[in-house]
């Protein structure tokens, strides 16, 4: 049965490669993948991300209104220093429970103030004590009761508060501010690929037969390699002047939705639709699957990934399905206020994207949180 990268994490099983020996060493080491292109030039302007916990503040916003009754119970977590994963482990732990039985809608980062959202089931005449749980880096906020369970991907966007410190060039970042909300590449993040690119490595590894048992690892492997083969396809649109051009053939995605759909030939409906940010191009996360573009923009997209098509071929074979993402990121309720040469930022991004993806095309920033970890480790 074919699944979804984010499936997998959880669930996938054993299924190691037979490629002989002689092709593994040629082929154990990721790609050359060359930078991601900026859209509005690299900016010259410098700043300090990070410099304390709460400079990087995420709220999670769900997609759905608790019901307030129900055998699952929701809980509003704040985190500061942990990870999402280890909080789950934590709260299945006080209160004495499996963990796979906690669940929550998506990972936030550690290196951060993070309000998200944990889910566990409890008995409708149990009470859970929550009170006298001791987490370090944990505060429940809120508990709501619901009917089921709380799934992967059920967030409608996360709301972003951050400061930038030590701003070098206010003008140019001012200027900077009226070019992103326009949007800005929706490249993954750098946290997608690990410390010094380890995930691309890992999936490296993974696809010149070398066997991963460890479900979480192959599961970051495969989703780095993606998420690096869709980087490569928006990083060439840019380059090519092409960030907003529609070769016939190609499909876009409503805003806002998953929805998808293919544009035989560019007219004056779309390319309005287009400007005014109701679709969005796409580029594809690859896979098994249906090709859904044609033409001209199916030829394009062959070239790009034609560099890069033993990857491509190695998620076949793991029986990856294919996936779309839109190519453009627009922050929604862009604000900001300045105090002295610190930037005071708020915007709010869809599930699943960065922003660090924001914030490269707006400054050079020194992640003074991420440095501090990685020399720790």
């Amino acid at each position: 049965m074919n699944q979804s990268v984010e499936s997998q994490v959880d669930s996938q099983v054993e299924s190691p490669i037979d490629i002989p020996q002689e092709q593994q060493s040629n082929r154990a080491q990721a790609p050359d993948f060359p930078p991601v292109a900026y859209l509005y030039g690299e900016p010259q302007a410098t700043a300090n991300l990070r410099t304390q916990a709460d400079d990087f503040i995420v709220d999670e916003e769900l997609s759905f209104t608790p019901t307030g009754h129900g055998e699952h119970l929701l809980l509003l977590v704040e985190k500061i220093g942990q990870n999402t994963q280890y909080v789950a482990k934590q709260i299945a732990a006080a209160a004495g429970l499996k963990a796979r039985l906690v669940s929550y809608a998506g990972l936030k980062d550690r290196h951060a103030v993070t309000r998200q959202w944990f889910c566990l089931p409890v008995p409708i005449k149990q009470e859970l004590n929550y009170q006298d749980w001791n987490i370090e880096g944990v505060r429940i906020l809120q508990t709501m009761r619901h009917q089921r369970r709380l799934k992967l991907g059920s967030i409608k966007q996360n709301h972003f508060q951050l400061k930038l410190r030590k701003i070098s060039d206010k003008a140019e970042v001012e200027s900077k501010l009226q070019q992103i909300v326009q949007g800005v590449p929706n490249y993954y993040g750098e946290q997608r690929f690990g410390h010094f690119g380890g995930n691309l490595q890992l999936a490296a590894r993974l696809f010149a037969g070398e066997s991963i048992p460890d479900r979480q690892l192959r599961g970051l492997a495969l989703s780095a390699s993606r998420s690096m083969l869709f980087n490569q396809q928006v990083s060439a649109r840019v380059q090519q002047q092409l960030f907003l051009t529609l070769l016939p053939g190609a499909v876009v995605q409503l805003d806002g939705s998953g929805s998808v759909f293919c544009v035989p030939e560019l007219t004056e409906e779309i390319s309005r639709r287009l400007q005014e940010q109701d679709v969005h191009p796409t580029a594809i996360l690859p896979g098994i699957g249906k090709v859904l573009e044609s033409g001209a923009a199916l030829d394009w997209q062959l070239q790009q990934l034609a560099p890069y098509q033993h990857w491509v071929q190695a998620l076949c074979d793991l029986n990856v399905n294919t996936e779309r993402r839109s190519c453009r990121l627009v922050p929604k309720a862009l604000s900001y206020q300045w105090q002295d040469d610190t930037l005071m930022l708020q915007f709010a991004l869809p599930t699943g994207c960065f922003a660090t993806s924001v914030l490269r095309e707006l400054v050079k920033y020194q992640d003074l949180g991420r440095e501090q970890v990685m020399l720790e480790c």
